[in-house]
């Protein structure tokens, strides 16, 4: 992009003049990952809720449904990512092609999921596990490519860290549409009485199939990272997955997360808050989706500010403990404060307030993802972007699957009717006696849980930059670039009457090198 629109761009991104994305692949790049974004938001928040709320079926039977298939799907997506990884497609390009053949078919998919076609329980059951399996097991190969691709799109960490916050941005934009759905809901009684069964078989087509489609930009990114086969077994390739131990943290802080109850926003909104603004009555699902531009929108900004604020809190892990942190501290404030009348306001401030750093506690896992990659590859002179970046769906299935177990257990505590909610008639007293305490307190002790595992990370600033040296040094001998290896690094002295390619080849298989000038001259000679 040149002129005003691409200098804007060049100062937004941050960029650089050593960094090889341009803005427009990056623009595009980023928006694949919002439509892909809109339709996961759809089928992952609201899925639960329109079997059990919608269609009437019975809560714990589909809630203990979709945390199976979750359980299963998660353990599929490292399989998946074990195939890509020892898998080149004929072009010599990884992931990418997968962000061409996957979209349109699991676009259709979720569209089927909100469909009602009149089938007895049974057959729902079977038709409900058959294509979301189908679904899932599609978009780990989706998910996978698109995320992965943070780490192949560019040699630079520097960038590749600029991108993953691009990335998370457009993960973020694309969540928002599914926040109109509680708006539609609440006022479709103005829309004409149309059902909410109506409502989701629209949505189904206009999310999810059109957030697939949208998801198609995702191809204009290219890979420029050393693609490098797994020639190694699946069991050695897992193997090497969890030996990554950043990875292995990183994977159980967040699954940790979410084992606690928890209540959809929509049932503590609907029968907790309303107001009177000039005497007309707002209800609270209207209310709900106010309040969420309220706290999401804060975060939003500071998605931008998170390159800055890594570097000076000292790298991705601190950043990440102090997003989790800042939950805890402000979800307490706020359960004190409480949620009746005007102080619905003050709670919303808290929340926004905390959503800031942990809004760029996506972009800290993601960066470490990153990082984890080049650890692995200079201490073993391997890749795999597949495994390591199916252990981010791996943790959003096992997660979801344990918080749809848990919003079941919840339910069940809370005596939710569902047909009291199609009724829009009171819920039982333990509804009200509970919700409050639970929508606002359990989070925090998912909280507390999550920042344990991340305590025990330890690779900070100083250690990065010292890799990243050492990383390009190997590259180069990989590639036979010795001129770079002597000019750039000043090694020059080590080359003469030697075997440099069978040397090499020893060395980068080694990997483990480089601590010191000296050292690199010794092992290099």
């Amino acid at each position: 992009m040149e002129g005003r629109a691409g200098k804007l761009l060049d100062k937004i991104f941050g960029r650089e003049k050593d960094y090889q994305v341009s803005n427009p692949e990056l623009v595009k790049y980023a928006t694949g990952i919002a439509g892909q974004n809109i339709s996961f938001s759809f089928i992952s928040g609201w899925f639960q809720h329109f079997c059990i709320a919608v269609m009437g079926y019975p809560k714990m039977i589909i809630s203990s449904i979709l945390a199976i298939s979750r359980v299963w799907d998660a353990f599929n997506d490292p399989l998946v990512g074990g195939i890509i990884d020892k898998h080149v497609f004929k072009n010599g390009e990884k992931l990418r092609p997968f962000l061409k053949i996957t979209p349109i078919p699991i676009g259709i998919l979720i569209a089927l999921l909100f469909m009602d076609f009149g089938l007895a329980w049974t057959q729902t059951v079977v038709f409900i596990i058959v294509v979301y399996f189908l679904f899932d097991f599609l978009y780990s190969f989706q998910d996978i490519a698109q995320w992965g691709m943070t780490a192949l799109i560019s040699t630079n960490s520097k960038e590749r860290a600029k991108i993953s916050q691009v990335a998370r941005i457009g993960a973020m934009i694309g969540a928002l549409p599914s926040g109109l759905i509680i708006l539609i809901i609440g006022n479709r009684h103005a829309l004409g009485g149309i059902s909410e069964k109506d409502i989701f078989f629209i949505l189904g087509i206009v999310f999810g199939f059109g957030g697939m489609v949208l998801s198609l930009f995702n191809y204009a990114a290219k890979e420029r990272a050393p693609v490098i086969k797994m020639e190694e077994g699946l069991i050695k390739s897992f193997r090497l997955l969890f030996s990554n131990k950043m990875v292995m943290l990183v994977v159980l802080g967040n699954i940790l997360s979410v084992c606690t109850l928890t209540v959809n926003q929509i049932y503590f909104f609907k029968y907790m808050v309303s107001a009177n603004v000039f005497g007309r009555e707002i209800n609270g699902l209207n209310i709900s989706f106010i309040f969420g531009l309220v706290v999401g929108l804060p975060g939003a900004i500071g998605m931008f500010l998170s390159q800055k604020l890594m570097k000076r809190v000292g790298g991705p892990k601190n950043l990440l403990i102090l997003g989790v942190a800042a939950n805890i501290i402000f979800r307490l404030i706020a359960f004190f404060v409480g949620y009746e009348g005007i102080r619905i306001m003050i709670m919303g401030v808290l929340m926004a307030l905390a959503g800031i750093p942990t809004a760029m506690a996506g972009i800290a896992t993601t960066t470490l993802l990153g990082d984890s990659l080049d650890y692995m590859e200079w201490k073993t002179g391997k890749r795999n972007e597949g495994a390591v970046y199916s252990t981010q769906n791996f943790t959003a299935k096992i997660g979801g699957a344990i918080q749809t177990f848990f919003t079941g257990v919840t339910l069940v505590i809370l005596q939710f009717d569902s047909d009291a909610y199609n009724n829009d008639t009171p819920q039982p007293d333990a509804f009200y006696r509970w919700v409050w305490p639970i929508f606002m307190l359990a989070p925090v002790i998912g909280s507390l849980l999550h920042i344990i595992p991340m305590l025990f990370i330890r690779y900070d600033n100083a250690q990065k930059e010292r890799l990243e040296k050492q990383l390009a040094i190997a590259r180069a001998i990989r590639a036979g670039d010795y001129i770079t290896v002597q000019e750039k690094y000043g090694i020059t002295n080590c080359f003469a009457g030697k075997d440099i390619p069978e040397s090499a080849k020893r060395l980068y298989q080694r990997a483990s090198f480089l601590h010191k000038k000296e050292e690199e001259e010794e092992i290099l000679c």
